[in-house]
């Protein structure tokens, strides 16, 4: 009798531990499949540079980890872009100032107060991903209206095109590629809230590595902390 008391409580001893090696050999699934889900993630191309997009998804998971927007964009762009496109809404037309004939306009680039979308030409557009914010992050969702048009619009309605009117909470991140044989990248950032929209570029290039090479709307230390964020 001692003997199968003896035995029994030495099985119900090694059934609860192995219960609980088992939940904490699940623990760290569970997180990683949560994590997983929470991720923004940006899967390398055929003409990306690995190392740079490795770079790119730390960003964009800092931007996650620091944001409280409904929808995420990740936007990829053919070729790399410069600072100059940052808040630039298109081409607008303005007088030309040459007293021979009042008529006379000029095209100028606009830069409007209320933030619009880049007008980049849809064959420069690659590809165009969204995410949507659940219970425990972000899950990738395709969205029925994208924020770069198929087919070429005109100027005057690309004017139109606000940021905050399409979506009043996103975060839109554009990124070049052909960054393997370039060797150098850009991305740029809107983010509209309630409070308003406001927007930011870093250029990337690479030497020993890649190295973050200029920025716009943001302090270079801040790029830094949003890549260590997450």
């Amino acid at each position: 009798m001692l003997a199968t008391s003896s035995m029994r409580k030495a099985r119900e001893r090694f059934e609860v531990s192995q219960n609980t090696v088992l939940r904490e050999l699940e623990r760290p699934l569970r997180a990683l499949r949560d994590n997983l889900r929470m991720m923004v993630w940006v899967n390398a191309g055929q003409t990306d540079d690995s190392t740079f997009i490795e770079l790119l998804n730390s960003l964009v998971n800092g931007l996650v980890a620091n944001r409280t927007s409904e929808r995420f964009w990740i936007i990829q762009v053919d070729n790399w872009f410069d600072q100059k496109w940052l808040n630039f809404s298109g081409y607008g037309l303005a007088n030309s100032g040459v007293p021979l004939d009042r008529f006379d306009t000029v095209k100028v680039e606009k830069y409007q107060d209320k933030l619009t979308f880049p007008p980049f030409t849809p064959n420069r557009v690659l590809s165009q991903w969204s995410y949507l914010r659940t219970e425990i992050g972000y899950e990738k969702s395709p969205l029925p209206q994208l924020p770069h048009n198929t087919v070429r619009r005109g100027s005057s309605e690309n004017l139109q095109r606000r940021v905050c009117d399409f979506d009043p909470s996103a975060c839109f991140i554009w990124y070049s590629s052909n960054t393997r044989a370039n060797g150098r990248a850009s991305v740029m950032v809107y983010t509209a809230s309630s409070g308003g929209c406001d927007s930011w570029f870093a250029s990337f290039t690479r030497r020993n590595g890649w190295e973050l090479d200029a920025t716009k709307g943001i302090s270079s230390n801040d790029v830094a902390l949003l890549m260590k964020s997450n």
